[in-house]
């Protein structure tokens, strides 16, 4: 039998028996009263993992960029992020309806980061009245757009650390942040240490279906629920969301480096063909670009999906594919003779 393999994002994993098992016994209450255990235990888990006070269980990472930014700003300042950063290219600009702030954008260097220099000069701007005041840097790790680069953990440093010099605040869209520490042995609480807020999410890299957490200060996660509450983002019984992220935790945390593996391997099937570029360089956690001919973006996914490869064209000359632990290594194993076969 022909395996498939849905490459389009890691959301596309599903939840194991196990983790089914888990949801299904999970001990409940109501969240919104704050008498959920199972959500209680997994808010201090994940705080103590991150090295943080508190944290927040959302229903989605929008979500929780969107309260951390919230809790972090008022209305009518600016943000400094990158240019390609998920929270500016994919969140509907939630930021502006939301929590009435601006995106004051910076290209990104290869490796995620933004130039130390560039950055300074933005936060260095001073009180002319013209110019919104820029209150947080924004950062992202691993970050999407550039190939689920890991940033380096010293550049990272310096960022924060000049942001706080300015008495500027600093948060890390941390979505894929589990992937980093996979990838590098870092500790997550070393890897969150900079920032004031930190989100985290379990429905991409861990395999739960549903939830993401952000994690802070006692006052400014105490702020964030009741925004959270003001958003819709109470929930009952949550606790059936949260017995899945404890599995992942558990089980699936140890085991993120398959993702890796199998994303070079595909990676390399691809660039051997000599019909795909692949920059080696940014392959580092289970996210690939593959450049195309001019303006082959679109072909070759179709000619993927006829191979049961399922991908995502990002413009007219790149795709991007993302492996996850719902992938079967073996069908894996297939689709890299497939692909050496077809191309």
């Amino acid at each position: 039998m022909t395996c498939n393999l849905e490459l389009r994002s890691d959301t596309f994993s599903t939840p194991c028996q196990g983790m089914r098992k888990a949801i299904a016994e999970a001990p409940v209450g109501d969240d919104v009263f704050r008498e959920d255990p199972t959500i209680n235990s997994l808010e201090k888990r994940v705080a103590d993992m991150l090295g943080k006070e508190a944290g927040l269980f959302v229903p989605s990472g929008t979500m929780g960029n969107g309260l951390a930014i919230r809790s972090l700003t008022s209305p009518g300042e600016r943000i400094l992020c990158g240019t390609k950063s998920h929270i500016y290219n994919f969140e509907g600009d939630q930021l502006a309806m939301n929590c009435g702030v601006q995106m004051h954008r910076m290209d990104e260097l290869t490796d995620g980061t933004m130039h130390l220099d560039d950055v300074e000069k933005i936060l260095s701007a001073g009180d002319d009245i013209h110019h919104a005041p820029v209150t947080v840097l924004a950062l992202e790790n691993t970050h999407n757009l550039t190939g689920g680069r890991i940033l380096p953990q010293e550049a990272v440093v310096e960022a924060c650390a000049l942001a706080r010099s300015k008495g500027v605040k600093t948060y890390l869209d941390g979505a894929r942040l589990w992937h980093v520490n996979a990838a590098t042995g870092i500790p997550i609480y070393e890897l969150a240490a900079p920032f004031d807020m930190v989100s985290v999410c379990f429905s991409k890299a861990l395999g739960a279906p549903v939830g993401s957490m952000v994690a802070g200060s006692s006052d400014l996660v105490h702020r964030a629920r009741w925004l959270r509450k003001r958003m819709g983002g109470g929930m009952r019984q949550a606790g059936i969301l949260g017995a899945a992220c404890h599995f992942a935790l558990d089980n699936n945390l140890p085991r993120l480096q398959i993702t890796h593996d199998c994303a070079a391997r595909l990676a390399e099937a691809f660039r051997s063909t000599g019909r795909f570029k692949v920059d080696r360089n940014a392959v580092q956690t289970n996210i690939v670009f593959l450049k195309t001919e001019p303006g082959q973006a679109e072909d070759t996914v179709l000619k993927l999906k006829t191979m049961g490869l399922a991908v995502l064209a990002l413009d007219t000359d790149s795709v991007r594919f993302v492996t996850h632990l719902s992938l079967d290594p073996g069908c894996v194993d297939e689709a890299v003779k497939r692909i050496e076969k077809e191309f």
